[in-house]
């Protein structure tokens, strides 16, 4: 899960995301799951997409690290990717990309501003022009988010071209309380595939 800009991090822990997913978890209404809330950094923020920026980071670096450091199944199907704000921007822009990499991808706020990004890297044309597959997909903003005018048209873009996607308007602003109050929405949402029993995932191999 991918911070924005402006916030570092800890952002998705200071929405309650881990908390929630362990409430979950514990009572049965989620299944087991890691959820990596990684530090955007430089490239991030000074890069608009494509190789050599962050979206080789996630595919490369992180993912990687991960698999071979935690409990992680390394096949596609066991992997979500999503973000709040710019991480939003990246979530869509390097699943768009390599969609036969992810099960899911999720956008809140997404902040499709980047100027900078050219048509190949750009989530609001290659969600149009590249082969999605199966990829599910979830775009969600406030009513009064001032940055809500391009995910809206994407939105409308996606749904007059027939492309399945989850479409979720609320009402709210772009701010932390408005993604504290659909935190639950997102755990449930990208966690709806995987077996929520244990004992139906393959057993750790981690010493």
């Amino acid at each position: 899960m991918l911070a924005g800009n402006t916030y570092t991090d800890a952002i998705w822990d200071q929405l309650g995301l881990d908390e929630a997913a362990e409430a979950g978890i514990q009572s049965g209404e989620l299944p087991p799951m890691i959820i990596v809330m990684p530090y955007s950094g430089e490239r991030a923020l000074y890069t608009s997409g494509g190789p050599n920026s962050y979206e080789t980071v996630i595919l490369e670096d992180l993912t990687s690290y991960i698999e071979a450091n935690y409990c992680a199944g390394s096949e596609p199907a066991h992997r979500a990717l999503g973000g709040l704000s710019r991480g939003g921007y990246w979530s869509l822009e390097i699943a768009f990309r390599h969609p036969e990499a992810f099960s899911s991808v999720g956008g809140h706020s997404a902040a499709l501003l980047d100027e900078f990004a050219k048509p190949d890297v750009d989530p609001q044309f290659t969600a149009l022009t590249n082969d999605l597959g199966s990829l599910r997909i979830y775009l969600d903003i406030g009513s009064e988010d001032w940055v809500r005018e391009n995910t809206l048209q994407l939105h409308a873009n996606m749904e007059a071209a027939g492309i399945p996607h989850t479409w979720v308007l609320n009402e709210g602003m772009h701010e932390e309380a408005y993604w504290e109050q659909h935190v639950d929405e997102y755990l449930a949402w990208y966690s709806e595939p995987w077996p929520k029993n244990r004992s139906d995932y393959p057993p750790c191999s981690l010493n």
